[in-house]
């Protein structure tokens, strides 16, 4: 084999009469295949497949690390939005008497009113810590390249969950600037559940990409004359 060629394309060169050494630095592991005494048509055919093995790997392995990453930034939000979560429910939790968040603040003694304004307040304080993370996952998709197209928040181009998230952002902050305590629990909500399917989207992408890396050996296979 010729082992600097191939140790510079990320390819495999050999001839019949010789062994061939996959290096560790291509695939992650050395793979020797003796391959003397082979049929010159079959040995062409298993280093082509071998240079096809090669650049799928390569380009699942990128696919793989740009899921990986993705999954936990949405971890990461998925955790932290976990506290606002808890304020929502809570605040759209509904008495009998009090007819949910508005009733409590219009009927509702001083120490209830209070409590939901308390509620709100630190609901607010965590919002914004949320956003700090959902930041880091917009600017990450705006960066993809091996998973899809990268997000353009202008041009409103890229994953789909990734805009329905930026459009329940402004919908939260919305309501938290006006006031708009009925609709708030309702929406972050809503943008709890995106980013659960999110996370789900990203995780089953994940499963299925190392699913086809652990196949593609199954494409190099070596038949020998006795």
């Amino acid at each position: 084999m010729e082992e600097t060629k191939a140790g510079r394309s990320g390819g495999v060169n050999f001839s019949a009469s010789e062994a061939v050494n996959v290096g560790r630095d291509v695939v992650g592991r050395d793979i020797i295949y003796n391959v003397q005494g082979v049929d010159p048509g079959v040995l062409k055919d298993l280093e082509e497949r071998l240079n096809n093995f090669l650049a799928q790997f390569v380009v699942l392995h990128r696919q793989l690390e740009e899921w990986k990453d993705l999954h936990n930034v949405l971890q990461d939000l998925q955790v932290r939005f976990t506290t606002c979560r808890s304020y929502a429910l809570e605040l759209g939790r509904r008495d009998e008497d009090e007819g949910g968040v508005l009733g409590r603040l219009a009927n509702a003694s001083g120490r209830r009113a209070q409590r939901v304004e308390r509620l709100l307040y630190d609901l607010s304080l965590n919002w914004q810590q949320c956003k700090i993370t959902l930041d880091q996952l917009r600017r990450f998709t705006m960066g993809l390249r091996f998973t899809g197209p990268a997000y353009e928040p202008r041009a409103q181009i890229g994953p789909e969950p990734m805009k329905a998230l930026d459009r329940l952002q402004l919908e939260i902050d919305g309501a938290l600037h006006d006031g708009d305590r009925y609709n708030l629990a309702d929406v972050i909500g809503e943008f709890a559940k995106q980013t659960d399917d999110y996370l789900y989207l990203a995780d089953k992408a994940l499963r299925d990409v190392a699913k086809e890396i652990n196949q593609l050996p199954q494409q190099v296979r070596l038949t020998t004359r006795p």
